[in-house]
């Protein structure tokens, strides 16, 4: 059984890999129909989650703290499976002073909104004393009441969600997406609330193989403090250069005017700095045959707090799409191979790792840091998409 899993495991990540290579050349709608979201797509994964949890049953795990995180797991793609099996998406054509109550589909069909809408204005916003837009603006009546949706500002109306998604050249036009998933997103959020407790949960717990690992470094003397320091200075210097970068003052786009990108940056870049970290000690670790058990535990202290890391900045980016934009995950490369890198990652934290040596360890470890190089400039430079200004 627990072959098979690997096996589907394996697969789930090679389908994810190559749909972001395929999309670089078929474009965007190719990939979106035929792959994440086809039928074949979604049995994938639950394949891959009904093969997992009965390998987990079978094994009879009583750590609480491992099960509440598997279980999150399995609640998230519960909820990902009701969003794509119910939810209703299309857009809402809008032109000033005319009032509508349908969206078009995807498919080029209209369909009844259960309101009315007008555009009364829009607007483009600049930074001051510039000719760069900081938002866009749609001051629309819903039903008679007004409402301004803009970028990161999406209204929430009787079940629909609404959100800017273009506009004319000429200013009198609007185009706004709409989104409706009532029973997606709350079973989505409560994946979220258990992944985000387990995982703190994961590190605290005495019996966990983190606090293992770090009580071996303990008895072997290891200047943690210092490497902790190491640490923060290294994120202090990523985020400054990341966050310098998107700052008001470079007039980033309107998109990221959000005061979630701090959170769900800086997350992600302590995540990369610590991973780094385990590349180096891994080559560390090949290189001088006395040091590789060491060299082990040190990589596992590392590896556990950048899984948790990556895990809340991943899942802190879905939530601001959400919040955004409507919709918590749209198979963007640079979404996808973070996701990658989390699923490669996310094997040696497990204990059926420990039956590996370590030198196997460390080099399993060396060719994982190239899904980070793949999420942070393959993506940038070679695959695109909406976060290849990152």
């Amino acid at each position: 059984m627990k072959r098979i899993v690997i096996v589907f495991y394996v697969v789930v990540v090679a389908v994810l890999a190559t749909a972001t290579i395929v999309e670089k050349y078929q474009g965007t709608d190719y990939v979106g129909e035929h792959v994440f979201g086809a039928w074949w797509f979604s049995a994938l994964w639950a394949v891959l989650t009904a093969v997992a949890a009965f390998y987990f049953v079978k094994r009879k795990v009583r750590r609480a703290s491992v099960i509440v995180l598997h279980l999150s797991f399995v609640v998230i793609l519960a909820g990902a499976l009701l969003t794509h099996l119910t939810a209703i998406r299309g857009v809402v054509p809008l032109y000033q002073g005319i009032a509508t109550n349908e969206y078009l589909t995807r498919d080029m069909y209209l369909h009844r909104l259960p309101f009315t809408i007008c555009l009364e204005k829009f607007e483009i916003k600049f930074y001051e004393g510039t000719d760069m837009p900081s938002d866009y603006v749609s001051h629309v009546t819903i039903d008679g009441e007004p409402f301004t949706i803009s970028m990161n500002q999406i209204v929430n109306h009787k079940g629909v969600r609404l959100y800017q998604s273009d506009y004319d050249e000429d200013l009198r036009g609007s185009l706004l997406a709409m989104n409706s998933d009532p029973w997606g997103i709350p079973v989505t959020y409560c994946g979220y609330a258990l992944l985000f407790v387990s995982l703190v949960w994961m590190l605290a717990d005495p019996q966990g193989k983190f606090r293992q690992q770090l009580s071996i470094l303990r008895k072997q003397r290891f200047p943690l403090a210092m490497l902790t320091a190491f640490l923060m200075a290294c994120f202090v210097l990523l985020l400054y250069h990341f966050l310098g970068k998107y700052s008001a003052a470079n007039h980033p786009l309107p998109v990221l005017n959000s005061r979630l990108l701090p959170l769900h940056v800086s997350t992600i870049m302590m995540a990369y700095t610590l991973l780094l970290l385990t590349f180096i000690i891994s080559l560390v670790g090949i290189a001088v045959s006395k040091q590789r058990q060491k060299m082990y535990h040190l990589s596992q202290v590392m590896l556990f707090p950048a899984l948790l890391l990556l895990c809340y900045g991943i899942f802190i980016g879905a939530i601001w799409a959400n919040v955004s934009w409507g919709n918590y995950w749209s198979w963007d490369p640079k979404e996808t191979w973070a996701l990658i890198t989390l699923m490669i990652y996310a094997a040696p934290a497990h204990r059926s790792f420990s039956n590996m040596s370590p030198r196997k360890y460390h080099l399993y470890m060396t060719v994982a840091f190239f899904t980070i190089l793949m999420t942070y400039l393959g993506v940038n430079y070679f695959l695109g998409g909406m976060h290849s200004y990152a």
